[in-house]
């Protein structure tokens, strides 16, 4: 996947103002310090609120992760046990973590800002995953450096997740959780493996607090927007191009916006719905020719979009 840079420096100046002698040519006044970039006259930050959705371009059809991209392999030959009686079935739609919502909003992509003036701050936060009838909830979280992941097992039987390439896989069974530490951006996969894959969830860790996801109607909020600046706004998923547009906003407004998006990588066929036979079981002949060709593989490999700006590692 290619990352593309972005610097988030903040630009703090600081200026002086002329003076003024009195009538008896008395001293000059003392310099007023002009306000931080980014920040209002009465030097708390100008800020507003930016919300919105984001659309699927006309005639695309929502893209899918593969079979092999939604289970942790751990030993090539080692068979993962039975899928667990107490969950659904799996779906092709569980291989489709952005859902079209009622108006064609897309659900669980990521909304970030990029190009501000000042650095926000905000206080480290939990962002829990919780495995519900054998499938990752929610499929995609937006996070800034610091904050943690805790992943909660809610399913009666064990489950051995995997938060990127860590060494070990932890079995955690029902009720137990573990939390990981987010102290480095990127995109990072949350998968499960050994014992019975529990889908796919999508970590994307900024640099900044500037981030959220769309919701389950398919609609973001982001509060404490830069104002009185030009700032970038893109909506982006591992399965998407990133989409974007360059907005400014006053202080203390409430602005609203729709972005379009286009996918990335071949679509998952919405027929099929229910089609796929639980893992170790066998495929029918119509199952296994939905499967992408080499071709397509291909394409969807050279078609990686860049990660969000500030979800980039630092060199």
């Amino acid at each position: 996947m290619k990352l593309r840079p972005l610097s988030l420096l903040c630009a703090l100046t600081l200026c002086a103002c002329d003076g003024k002698t009195s009538d008896g040519g008395g001293a000059a006044s003392a310099p007023k310090p002009t306000p931080p970039a980014g920040a209002a006259a009465d030097g708390e930050p100008a800020v507003g609120t930016v919300r919105g959705t984001v659309r699927l371009a006309d005639g695309a059809s929502l893209p899918g992760y593969s079979p092999e991209q939604m289970e942790k392999r751990v030993l090539d030959h080692a068979k993962r046990g039975p899928w667990p009686e107490a969950c659904t079935p799996p779906k092709l739609i569980d291989r489709q973590p952005v859902r079209a919502r009622e108006g064609g909003a897309l659900g669980g992509l990521v909304i970030a800002a990029s190009q501000f003036k000042q650095q926000p701050k905000r206080p480290q936060r939990v962002h829990e995953l919780v495995i519900e009838d054998c499938r990752l909830r929610p499929r995609t979280v937006a996070a800034m450096v610091g904050d943690v992941l805790r992943v909660k097992n809610g399913v009666s039987y064990p489950f051995m997740p995997s938060y990127g390439n860590e060494p070990q896989l932890r079995t955690l069974t029902p009720g137990q959780t573990y939390d990981v530490k987010l102290d480095k951006p990127g995109v990072t996969p949350v998968l499960c493996g050994f014992t019975a894959p529990c889908g796919r969830t999508d970590v994307v860790v900024m640099m900044h607090p500037l981030a959220t996801t769309t919701g389950d109607d398919g609609s973001f909020v982001i509060e404490n927007f830069p104002a009185d600046q030009k700032v970038k706004l893109s909506a982006w998923h591992p399965l998407f191009k990133e989409a974007s547009l360059e907005l400014q906003i006053g202080r203390g407004e409430d602005k609203t916006v729709e972005l379009v998006i286009e996918p990335a990588v071949a679509a998952v066929p919405a027929e099929a719905d229910g089609a796929e036979p639980a893992p170790g079981g066998e495929a029918k002949p119509a199952d296994k020719a939905q499967e992408p060709t080499p071709a397509q593989e291909a394409e969807a490999k050279a078609a990686k979009p860049a990660a969000p700006a500030g979800a980039e590692p630092v060199k």
